[in-house]
């Protein structure tokens, strides 16, 4: 079967045509942001990667708090102009199919769940760490979406530092250690790195202020995994975006904190792995909506 997913995001939109979960066509434009001229576009690209047709609904991730029906975006703030427009009735009035709309660390970890990293286990969190942190719930092997469709907003549990988040809070996993944030405690200690690999590089030749950064972030991490673990019994953590090359780093001292944390369970209970779709994750997991 033949399926197209779309990645919506604030800068690029990426279109994929899915097969047994692997993208075999794929194209690729800028985000024009204004609402008719983004739906053209996306219009256009999926007819460039499927232009005989495709066998299922249009599924189509972007970052936002989803309308529970999955048809209109309530709050985008990377994406502001499409608040409170029929993305979907825009969409299928243009592709004449029906569309289908979800947050996307939501279908990346759909996407995971049925041909990534999650498969096999049937109950996982994935949190995703680039300019924040996102997180997206498998439970009983379905994406769980909470009534309000909020669910899995990983990045702003709680984790004790006293740093400022972007959504107003203090102490937010997000602004310690998604991948933005921790080039910034880097740079504040006079850690000198061009970017997250570049850091990462850094701890693997044994730098010490870098393996240090790591430890400490990693013990947020595993705070935060075991405040969901407490609640959820979850026994699997994927960190996908920014965080997938990094997880031998941040893993090591996370699964230490959810052993002392996770009262009744040791550290061996608990996975933390890396998410294996990559940047197809959006994709592949859009077109696992329909």
């Amino acid at each position: 079967m033949s399926r197209v997913g779309v990645d919506l995001g604030g800068s690029f939109i990426k279109v994929g045509r899915v097969e047994q979960g692997r993208v075999v066509r794929r194209a690729e434009g800028g985000t024009r942001h204004d609402f008719a001229r983004c739906m053209d576009d996306v219009a256009a690209l999926v007819s460039e990667v499927a232009p005989q047709g495709f066998d299922a609904p249009l599924g189509l991730g972007l970052p936002g708090v989803i309308e529970r029906s999955g048809q209109s975006v309530l709050d985008a703030p990377n994406l502001p102009f499409l608040e409170r427009q029929p993305v979907a009735d825009a969409l299928a009035q243009r592709l004449g199919v029906a569309v289908q709309i979800e947050n996307d660390a939501n279908v990346a970890a759909l996407g995971e769940a049925r041909h990534g990293a999650g498969r096999g286990h049937p109950d996982f969190l994935l949190a995703t760490l680039g300019t924040g942190i996102g997180g997206g719930l498998i439970l009983d092997g379905k994406l769980y979406r909470g009534p309000g469709g909020m669910a899995g907003e990983f990045g702003h549990l709680f984790v004790g530092h006293e740093r400022r988040c972007g959504c107003g809070a203090r102490g937010c996993l997000e602004a310690a250690v998604s991948a933005r944030h921790l080039l910034q405690w880097a740079q504040e200690e006079g850690i000198r790195a061009d970017g997250l690999q570049d850091l990462a590089g850094l701890a693997r030749r044994n730098d010490k202020a870098a393996l240090s950064l790591f430890r400490r972030a990693g013990a947020l991490l595993g705070e935060a995994c075991a405040a969901v673990a407490l609640l959820l019994d979850l026994r699997v953590f994927l960190l996908g975006g920014g965080g997938s090359p990094v997880t031998d780093l941040l893993a090591p001292s996370a699964l230490q904190v959810l052993g002392t944390r996770a009262f009744g369970r040791a550290a061996a209970d608990f996975r933390i792995l890396p998410a294996a779709l990559g940047n197809d994750a959006g994709i592949i997991g859009a077109a696992e909506l329909a």
